[in-house]
């Protein structure tokens, strides 16, 4: 199945959008340019809090891809993390040590 052509998202189908709902991003593929991503990042406690939110994502993305492309969203899910690992710049050793050292820990 061939994905449609981009549109809007409508907001209004959504039920659990409420007053104590927050945006934190929107994303644009953009035409031969790449992506345009805006996000708010003082709406999250932290940086890894948007990690944890950019995993949830992705298993929205899954569910999401499969429906559309008449897909298993296992496979789904394996395609969306094996273009984001592909796409990752080598982690830098600083910042893998400032993570694993904050006080929350690594799960």
């Amino acid at each position: 199945m061939k994905p449609s052509k981009p549109r809007a998202i409508p907001l209004s189908a959504i039920p659990n959008l409420g007053a104590r709902s927050a945006e934190v991003a929107r994303i644009w593929i953009t035409d031969r340019s790449g992506s345009t991503v805006v996000i708010d990042a003082g709406v999250l406690g932290d940086a890894e809090m948007f990690g944890v939110l950019m995993a949830d994502t992705i298993g929205h993305a899954a569910k999401a891809h499969a429906q559309a492309l008449g897909m298993a969203e296992a496979e789904a899910a394996a395609l969306i993390w094996r273009g984001l690992d592909g796409a990752r710049p080598d982690l830098d050793p600083d910042a893998v040590a400032t993570i694993a050292n904050h006080p929350g820990g690594l799960n």
